[in-house]
């Protein structure tokens, strides 16, 4: 797939500690060989002097994912599997419970627990093959106060 400067997208981490993360990012311009210049939205230089700009193989590109991903009004269920804005980027992980207004997710890589607004919250795709999968949902609705290990 080709993507366009000016096109948002979507950086897969490679760096040890953020393997699994994904950092929202522009198509600033195509290189050549599948490379492209990319400057991230939230990631900044080593100096903080402004936004971070890369050479990115274009296999570790991805579009954003479509709307359908953002949380619907009856919410998470239990052991979706989501991705969670953490740390400037998007990390995929399970709800695991519900405490007041927010879901608590387990990520895997780490074994973190941590709490989430739905706000902050999509339901995980897949990018295979140029098309984006769901991947499979339980539809156990998450009581107030309950958490599994």
């Amino acid at each position: 797939m080709r993507f366009l400067p000016g096109q948002e997208v979507e950086i897969a981490s490679k760096e040890e500690g953020l393997i699994g993360s994904y950092y929202v990012a522009t198509i600033v311009k195509y290189i050549q060989n599948e490379f492209y210049l990319v400057q991230y939205k939230e990631l900044l230089r080593e100096d903080e002097s402004g936004p971070l700009t890369e050479v990115i193989r274009g296999e570790d590109i991805r579009p954003t994912p479509p709307a359908k991903s953002l949380p619907t009004a009856a919410g998470f269920a239990m052991l979706d599997r989501v991705d969670a804005l953490y740390n400037d980027g998007w990390w995929t992980g399970r709800i695991t419970g519900k405490e007041g207004s927010t879901y608590i997710v387990h990520f895997e890589n780490s074994g973190e627990r941590l709490a989430f607004l739905d706000s902050d919250l999509r339901m995980h795709l897949e990018w295979i093959n140029s098309n984006w999968i769901a991947t499979t949902r339980r539809r156990t609705l998450l009581p107030q106060k309950q958490n599994i290990d």
